[in-house]
């Protein structure tokens, strides 16, 4: 049975790219994003309660840096050692309506 969706923001598979030095020396890319966050993979347990600041790529725009939350965090089950984790990215409705917009671009393109 198909469960109701709890997301505000349709969210994309679409090649987008995390800047994050308090998580990665490296940009790092986005397993699935909205304008309201994204999910994530790293070799690390990312920290909880750290004031997160994360820049977003897609294509050649850049979007931030803006603070963001780590919502979750788990050890992935087939891949021991690597952690997923999902944060909540705080920007102004404006911006948002802009990222969400750009977006839904990438995944009609995908």
């Amino acid at each position: 049975m198909d469960r109701p969706e709890k997301r505000r923001h349709a969210r994309t598979r679409g090649s987008v790219w995390i800047e994050c030095p308090l998580l990665s020396g490296a940009s790092f890319q986005a397993r699935d994003i909205s304008a309201g966050g994204f999910r994530a993979m790293l070799a690390h347990k990312p920290l909880e309660r750290h004031p997160y600041h994360v820049t977003l790529r897609v294509g050649e725009a850049a979007f931030g840096p803006w603070p963001a939350f780590l919502a979750w965090r788990q050890e992935h089950a087939q891949r021991p050692g690597m952690w997923s984790f999902g944060m909540l990215v705080m920007m102004q409705d404006e911006q948002r309506e802009h990222l969400a917009a750009l977006l839904d671009g990438v995944t009609e393109a995908a």
